[in-house]
């Protein structure tokens, strides 16, 4: 019986070399997205906190210290928001690229399955004629 060889094995070693890294590009932008939502959150936690230590204040250059910090702080959520609508944008594009990469992949995949199949059923033929002759030639 004859070893099945796949002429395209080399085109299927580079694909999923490929995928593989695409796979790598997405969860790492992935993380990267992660951590811009952490940022944001710790932002929105830290107005939060100033707000209710000011609010409790009577002192009107505190509140006023308050309202201040709470602008800057308000320019700094806004940026952040920028950084990771951005982010979100590069890790959707990443997702893409891998799925395509991967969907590349099934395609060389499917084709050296189907070419193993028929491999697989011309190598039956054969071993069937082989063991039709040897039969005949003996009963012959």
């Amino acid at each position: 019986m004859a070893a099945f060889k796949f002429r395209l094995e080399k085109v299927l070693n580079v694909r999923e070399i490929f995928e593989e890294r695409a796979k790598n590009e997405w969860a790492l932008q992935e993380r990267l997205a992660r951590e811009e939502r952490l940022k944001l959150a710790r932002l929105e936690e830290q107005k939060q906190e100033i707000k209710d230590f000011g609010y409790k204040q009577s002192d009107i250059e505190m509140r006023q210290a308050m309202y201040s910090f709470l602008d800057v702080l308000k320019l700094r959520i806004e940026r952040q928001v920028s950084r990771l609508t951005e982010q979100e944008r590069i890790t959707s594009e990443a997702k893409e690229a891998w799925l395509k990469a991967r969907q590349e992949t099934k395609k060389v995949i499917t084709l050296r399955d189907k070419q193993y199949a028929s491999f697989e059923i011309e190598e039956q033929r054969r071993e069937q004629k082989v063991l039709d002759d040897t039969r005949s030639h003996l009963l012959g």
